[in-house]
């Protein structure tokens, strides 16, 4: 990486983590690009070489964290299919309390608006559970696409009773398995 491409990434960082802070404390709805800008110490119009908007940083801070996830759950090998599912739901509840309620409230609506969350946590789902049904363990005949649809379903449910909650409402691992297992284990090859 040259050091106009160094300078430009840390730029673009510097704008990312002061709207996260801004975002945390005062939520989304209380700043402007203005106050974000000002936070970073950078040009406003730098704020608008990188986002059209502000909500559109919402989906950037919240990419960025679920890419690790996806990521990190791709390299693990040695779990089952279940196992694998119960791993990503718990990195999943991780990342969405790392993010904290505003954010994940913001970045759900405006994601959910255009779908590509969705389909970006679709398609994680899909992968794990596709390539186990390449490994044989799930079900001759397993449709990928309406499991992959179902477990996504659970997982959004238990993120937005979360963000209703102001917080109040965590679902421990246990929870969030027994939901689960009782979606996957009729697919399971035994």
């Amino acid at each position: 990486m040259g050091k106009r491409e160094e300078k430009a990434m840390n730029t673009k960082n510097k704008i990312i983590e002061a709207a996260r802070a801004l975002i945390k404390e005062n939520g989304i709805e209380n700043i402007s690009v203005d106050d974000i800008t000002k936070e970073a110490c950078v040009a406003k119009g730098s704020f608008y070489v990188y986002f059209k908007k502000k909500e559109d940083i919402v989906s950037e801070i919240g990419c960025m964290e679920f890419r690790y996830i996806n990521e990190e759950i791709s390299k693990v090998n040695d779990l089952n299919v279940v196992e694998k599912l119960k791993l990503y739901f718990r990195k999943y509840k991780e990342g969405v309390l790392l993010l904290g309620r505003e954010i994940s409230r913001c970045w759900l609506q405006n994601n959910l608006n255009c779908r590509c969350k969705l389909e970006y946590d679709y398609n994680a789902i899909f992968n794990i559970l596709d390539k186990a049904y390449d490994n044989k363990e799930l079900k001759e005949g397993t449709n990928i696409n309406v499991l992959s649809y179902k477990i996504i379903s659970i997982l959004y449910g238990i993120m937005l009773i979360w963000i209703m909650s102001d917080g109040n409402v965590i679902f421990n691992d246990e929870e969030m398995n027994i939901d689960l297992d009782d979606i996957i284990s009729s697919y399971i090859e035994r």
